[in-house]
């Protein structure tokens, strides 16, 4: 320990004057970039079970100098002060990889990170704030946030993650980034790319409903168009993609109308064109 002199710099959101229920600060706290942090012990060891790594003590004049720098230490205090500017404070563009480096340090310090950060149990409930943060990080960010998630078994946060991880080509993962999501997590992203793989090979197997024989457009032509329909699946499933969007399967699909001239044919591919895209949609698309 060592004095804490006044020309030192303060975090703006953790100074001296700040009083909590009557209660102000007792300890300072120093980054390894000398940002001086002045905290109330009652609250650290209210969310911490080794008293701040032993630190969370009334020391009055004193501080304790800690190996985190003042951005990955402002977003550990800010999750166990569980401040609610935090959801916007460290939303992009606010480096994730600060806030991941924060989020596993809390164990050292002796926090609870499932009670800490993981979206609450109650679904009434509002998400913490920090759980905000770090699911706006996801379309940027989707697997460093999984692999996240799954180290800590946060357990909402990689289901928000894996929603952009429909269409990752995971032959991409790295053998660190495999092993550091575990075989559950990564099984389990395994599973959600080919159940929608299958389902969407499924799904277009079905051909356009008949419509009653005209003159104009008997069984045998109806025949010829659902010959057409598996040729145009087929070729689909040369490229089937766990991702593959609305718009491409209906697109392709809705081309077949212009293959027939029988209105009656047209009318029935169009109406299964927009039944299969309704499917396709309803497909889960998170593990």
């Amino acid at each position: 320990m060592s004095s804490v002199h006044a020309i030192s710099i303060t975090s703006p959101k953790y100074v001296q004057t700040t009083s909590i229920n009557g209660i102000y600060p007792d300890l300072a706290l120093k980054s390894s970039d000398s940002i001086l942090f002045y905290v109330h012990t009652n609250l650290l060891n209210s969310v911490s079970t080794n008293k701040f790594q032993g630190h969370a003590y009334a020391n009055n004049g004193t501080t304790v100098n800690l190996i985190e720098d003042s951005q990955i230490l402002t977003v550990i205090l800010d999750i166990m002060y569980r401040r609610p500017s935090a959801a916007v404070d460290f939303a992009p563009p606010f480096s994730f990889d600060i806030l991941a480096a924060a989020i596993s340090h809390l164990s050292a310090y002796g926090v609870d990170i499932q009670a800490q950060v993981s979206l609450n149990s109650d679904v009434n409930a509002l998400a913490q704030p920090i759980f905000q943060a770090l699911q706006a990080h996801a379309p940027t960010n989707a697997l460093p946030l999984f692999v996240l998630a799954a180290q800590h078994n946060m357990e909402a946060l990689a289901v928000a993650a894996s929603t952009y991880l429909v269409g990752f080509q995971l032959v991409e993962l790295t053998d660190e980034q495999a092993e550091a999501m575990g075989p559950h997590y990564l099984r389990r992203l395994m599973l959600m790319q080919t159940q929608r793989e299958e389902a969407l090979k499924r799904i277009l197997l079905q051909p356009p409903y008949p419509h009653s024989s005209t003159p104009e457009c008997d069984v045998l032509d109806q025949k010829a168009l659902t010959r057409i329909w598996a040729l145009t699946a087929a070729s689909f499933a040369w490229d089937i993609r766990a991702d593959l969007p609305s718009t491409a399967l209906e697109g392709v699909l809705g081309q077949l109308a212009g293959h027939v001239s029988c209105g009656l044919c047209k009318q029935s591919i169009r109406e299964q064109v927009t039944r299969i895209v309704a499917e396709w949609e309803t497909v889960k698309g998170t593990i």
